[in-house]
């Protein structure tokens, strides 16, 4: 099943990228094209696009499991002229037996909040296959919120997520990035640049916490005296010192237990704590290649991890992908 999916993405290339080429032809020198569409451009006329994605493993939010999960990704994404927009992406991992291990549904608005600024708001729907792997597949239905200010020096993005369904999470990605075109260096036709980024992921960190208390309890124990009184007196001692004896008697000789008994009582307690927390930082490397509505991005991503709980396997670590793209 697998050969044959791979079988169908070679077929796609072929068909598509004839297209981006002829497409590139009237495309003007050193503008590129994906790249260019602002927010304002979309809303006049809606686009389709076609994605396809592989990576030598997968990650999510910056945390990965220590085996890898290499994957390939097929997106598609129509973006309506109001700004609505609606994208399906399936994935699946190279070492599984699985035709599909995830499949992402996403519905989501897109404004302009200024010159400059952009707006998204979205939700989506994650549908894992059976016993999946990947430490994203407890996750069930993420709300997310974003602005973008492109401020020159920098283009800086701020995201929020909520978690929800399975477990409860709030992360937040602050992400800096400038494009930088490369073929005026070379007078190239071809629209050729980098796109560095730098992003700040942060977000609550769940881990048990457990505690033991200990109380120890100390009783009084009441004294049990045996007095021996033999003072030959027939009433039995009640009288004894009005009516003193022969002087042969034991009196008062108490033999009581008067000590303390200790009980010791411990308990164990182990709770479930949440804190909000810097978990990674996040360096990524594309090189941006621009064929007509093709784009073609191959990057080299770094990944920090910081502040891991005990047992989390994720260590620094580098990242290879592949995107391309075709929008009509």
């Amino acid at each position: 099943m697998k050969k044959h999916l791979i079988l169908l993405i070679l077929l796609v290339w072929v068909w598509v990228m004839p297209k981006a080429v002829k497409a590139n032809a009237t495309l003007e020198k050193g503008k590129p094209g994906v790249q260019s569409i602002q927010a304002d451009t979309i809303y006049k006329k809606g686009t389709w696009s076609v994605g396809l994605e592989t990576a030598n493993n997968s990650s999510f939010y910056g945390r990965y499991t220590l085996t890898k999960y290499p994957y390939v990704a097929g997106t598609l994404t129509y973006v309506h002229q109001s700004g609505l927009w609606a994208s399906a992406t399936s994935y699946q991992l190279f070492n599984t037996d699985k035709a599909i291990d995830e499949t992402d549904l996403s519905l989501g608005y897109t404004f302009k909040m200024g010159k400059r600024a952009n707006g998204n708001l979205s939700y989506s729907r994650f549908i894992f296959s059976k016993n999946n792997p990947l430490i994203k597949s407890v996750v069930a239905n993420i709300a997310t919120a974003n602005a973008t200010l492109d401020w020159n020096i920098l283009f800086t993005s701020l995201t929020t997520s909520y978690i929800f369904g399975g477990t409860h999470d709030v992360f937040v990605v602050l992400d800096n990035s400038r494009y930088l075109g490369l073929n005026k260096l070379w007078g190239g036709k071809t629209p050729i640049g980098i796109d560095p980024k730098i992003s700040i992921i942060s977000g609550t960190q769940r881990f048990s916490e457990t505690y033991t208390t200990t109380v120890v309890e100390e009783r009084k124990n009441q004294g049990n005296g045996n007095g021996n009184n033999n003072n030959n007196n027939p009433i039995g001692g009640v009288l004894d010192p009005l009516l003193p004896g022969n002087g042969n008697g034991n009196n008062g000789n108490n033999n009581g237990n008067n000590g303390t008994t200790t009980t010791t009582t411990t308990t164990t307690t182990t709770t479930t704590q949440s804190k909000f927390n810097l978990l990674n930082y996040d360096l990524k490397l594309p090189v941006v290649i621009t064929l007509g509505s093709f784009e073609i991005e191959p990057a080299y991503r770094y990944l920090i991890p910081v502040n891991k709980l005990s047992g989390d396997e994720s260590r620094a670590q580098s990242f290879y992908q592949l995107n391309l793209t075709y929008s009509f």
